[in-house]
């Protein structure tokens, strides 16, 4: 009876090893599998924002002048939804890609940016329709809001700029070709970040064409365009850091055309150069920034900019600002001075997480010389209202 007891103990054993065994292997398989196939493919989210202003002005809107032909009243928005996908491979290297729908009908613009990105420990590529390296990492004074400011701001009342702006993050495809987009097809590299330090460079290989219009439908290379600015090639440096009681934001760098067009004239290749300085004091800061356009819409015509802002949030919610900008233009002929003074004062009130209301008074004048007469004295007085959503 032992000996039969035995007999079905050591049975019982070696079954157990074997589930034990097999369970053990399959767990394993299992686990080496799962391991294998651990990164998910892309998925891909909804982001985006929408903005409305509504606007008042009174200017020199006699015959010649600037505000002629203009209305005193305007309704304006901006919207666009983003495409976003991301996703995570085994060896850490982030792959996704990032597509920008305009939210109002635009001629020949209707998808913003679109591209792909490539980000690891080496830092991170982007190839596909964007801004180049100057207006990815751009700096900019403090003081204005998602809708109003003297400067790179969507809404401000612009008829003494003729339909430019006193933008100081713009390369230099902003500017030149037909369309002026500066979110044309390039690739973008940007450097790890260094204790506060990053670097970063882009190549246009034809300035300003955000899409496949001068390739020919992807059969052939792309073709001559008169006087294009091709092999646009940007270059910023960028330091931010945090001190014992106040922080510092500095940038700087360039924008330079390294080939003229097919049938470019002489003395055409655009270039552009930028440096901004922000420093914050608690729940102050106060900055400036400047660019200068060589070349800037056409040969010989430049530009230079200046602009200086600072902001204060005077409580948890509330933040008032003000915003100055000097802009030089040369944009009706060689010879032919605008200079341009703008004042903007702000306020901007957070009713929640990417959602806010927010106001502006401006004021604005221009000098010029005998040749640009009629934009000589302008004055504009400015007032408005907006919202804010970010989704």
């Amino acid at each position: 009876m032992r000996a039969r007891m035995r007999h079905i103990v050591l049975i019982g054993e070696r079954m157990f090893k074997r589930i034990l065994l097999g369970t053990t292997a399959l767990l394993t398989s299992g686990l080496f599998a799962t391991a294998a196939h651990a990164a998910d493919g892309i998925k891909l989210t909804l982001g985006g924002f929408f903005r409305t202003a509504i606007q008042g002005n009174i200017d020199n809107n006699g015959k010649n002048d600037l505000g002629h032909g203009f209305d005193s009243t305007g309704v304006f928005s901006d919207a666009e939804i983003y495409f976003l996908g991301r996703t995570t491979l085994d060896n850490g290297l982030t792959i996704g890609t990032r597509v920008e729908l305009e939210g109002e009908q635009k001629d020949g613009d209707q998808i913003d940016a679109a591209y792909v990105y490539f980000q690891g420990g080496m830092g991170e590529v982007r190839i596909g329709s964007q801004y180049g390296a100057l207006g990815t990492m751009c700096v900019t004074p403090p003081g204005g809001t998602n809708n109003f400011g003297a400067f790179s701001q969507d809404e401000f009342i612009g008829n003494a700029f003729n339909g430019w702006s006193a933008g100081v993050c713009n390369s230099i495809d902003a500017f030149r070709n037909e369309g002026a987009r500066d979110k044309s097809q390039k690739i973008v590299y940007m450097s790890p970040s260094f204790g506060g330090f990053q670097l970063s460079f882009s190549w246009a290989p034809n300035g300003a064409h955000e899409s496949t219009g001068v390739s020919n439908g992807h059969t052939v290379m792309p073709t001559h365009e008169p006087e294009d600015q091709r092999h646009v090639v940007d270059a910023y440096a960028n330091y931010s850091h945090d001190f014992d009681g106040w922080g510092l934001s500095w940038g700087g760098g360039g924008s330079w055309t390294l080939q003229d067009g097919h049938s470019a004239p002489n003395n055409d290749k655009g270039a552009a150069y930028q440096s901004g300085l922000n420093l914050t004091f608690g729940d102050f800061s106060i900055g400036g920034a400047g660019e200068y356009y060589k070349n800037s819409m056409a040969p010989n015509q430049d530009v230079w900019v200046v602009d200086g802002g600072a902001s204060y949030k005077i409580a948890e919610a509330w933040t008032v600002g003000l915003q100055y900008s000097f802009s030089d233009f040369q944009f009706i002929a060689p010879n032919v001075d605008r200079r341009i003074n703008l004042f903007v004062a702000t306020a901007q009130y957070d009713m929640g997480p990417g959602i806010a209301l927010d106001a502006m008074m401006q004021f604005g004048w221009v000098k010029a010389d005998e040749q640009d007469k009629d934009a000589n004295n302008y004055t504009t007085y400015g007032i408005g209202i907006g919202t804010s959503f970010d989704f």
